[in-house]
């Protein structure tokens, strides 16, 4: 058990100074002067004193077993480890399939997220990946979504020369499938949409939405600030009740060019009347972007990394004039909404899990817990797979 006293708390809603008590996974006590309550247990008492409280972060886009390949089986990415995910503050990650469904199969990815669970942080995953029909672990979506307790929604690619083109039917069949078998399962039941950039770009979605009876808020573009005319696309269509991913790996600065940097999109949302609920921000870790010139040859790869959610929040407290409480949330309170999580997810509230950080003034990351286990200190992870 842990005590942490007189840390300013953002829940993400600001609490203002509080000490917080943590034991068996969970936000036991939020309150004033604990120590004087439960000085007489055995915990561990952190003085946080000047520092910030506040929920871990939710990534909800990670390819943990890797991605790529499309430019050569020598573009795959490697495995991510658990000590690079909580070093960075991340608590939870829901693990999906990139361009790659084949040579990387799901039950590789159902096995990793069971690990990366072992190992001590919270790991859902997706089922299905580019390919339509779906890849999946019992034969259908809907039963993946009813039977295998780690997977919450289904994952998709449209508008991209990568993706297997599917239908307005099949995206309408698919987001059912996911919806049903979550209705059954008690789960989410959402459907997580890779964007690229092509012609459609957002309109099938935005026509299912306005036709049809599917719920709006089950339906998650993501890479959403990959290109201009799809950014704006993705507010309209966030303004329709879905929820549009930001990526925070995806930024001029990381190599992307043509690109909008996430900490800008985020504030452009919100200057457009952008329900904050209806904004997250992922980081599409150990995933690859090839680059093509005109004709369509390959020329080049990027790799997105998992340290830049971390730092998109930072500069979006630090430099985009926005209150802490509103730079937090499409990292803690509204992806753990989006996924279903919430308010287990995403907020500092007794009875939820014990996922924080400790961070200074400057948001520099100081501590993480992880289920209530410290999983980072200092910038060195604790937390490490079986053959770091």
């Amino acid at each position: 058990m842990y005590l942490i006293r007189s840390a300013e708390v953002y829940a993400p809603e600001p609490l203002g100074r509080k000490d917080v008590l943590i034991g068996f996974g969970k936000i036991l006590k939020i309150g004033d002067r604990l120590a004087e309550e439960y000085g007489g247990l055995e915990v561990e008492v952190l003085d946080a004193d000047g520092c910030i409280l506040t929920p871990g972060f939710v990534d909800q886009h990670v390819h943990v077993i890797g991605a790529g390949g499309e430019a050569g089986f020598f573009s795959r990415t490697p495995e991510i480890q658990v000590s690079a995910i909580v070093r960075h503050g991340i608590t939870t990650v829901v693990g999906l399939h990139g361009t790659d469904g084949t040579a990387r199969n799901i039950e590789a990815l159902y096995a990793k997220v069971c690990a990366l669970e072992q190992e001590g942080i919270t790991a859902r995953m997706l089922t299905g990946s580019f390919e339509m029909p779906s890849a999946t672990l019992t034969g259908s979506v809907r039963r993946d979504m009813i039977f295998i307790d780690k997977v919450i929604g289904a994952k998709t690619a449209i508008s991209d020369r990568r993706s297997s083109q599917p239908s307005r039917s099949d995206i309408e069949k698919l987001l059912a499938q996911a919806y049903t078998g979550g209705l059954v399962s008690g789960k989410r039941g959402y459907t997580h949409f890779h964007m690229g950039v092509g012609r459609r770009r957002l309109d099938m979605l935005a026509d299912i939405i306005r036709e049809t009876e599917i719920p709006q808020y089950l339906i998650i573009p993501t890479h959403v600030n990959r290109d201009e005319a799809l950014f704006v696309q993705a507010m309209e269509l966030a303004k329709m009740g879905a929820v549009i991913d930001i990526t925070s790996g995806i930024a001029p600065e990381y190599g992307f060019e043509g690109t909008i940097k996430p900490s800008d999109a985020i504030r452009r949302c919100l200057e457009n009347g952008v329900d904050i609920r209806n904004v997250t921000m992922s980081s599409d870790a150990n995933g690859s972007m090839a680059v093509y010139d005109a004709e369509g040859r390959f020329v080049g790869l990027c790799v997105t990394t998992v340290e830049t959610m971390h730092k998109e929040f930072r500069d979006l407290a630090l430099t985009k004039d926005m209150p802490l409480e509103t730079a937090l949330r499409p990292v803690t309170s509204s992806p753990a909404a989006a996924i279903g999580m919430y308010p287990a997810k995403g907020c500092v509230r007794e009875g939820s899990d014990a996922d924080l950080i400790i961070m200074d003034k400057d948001l520099s990351i100081l501590k993480v817990f992880a289920m209530g286990k410290l999983a980072a200190d200092g910038g060195e992870a604790l937390l490490k797979g079986a053959f770091e």
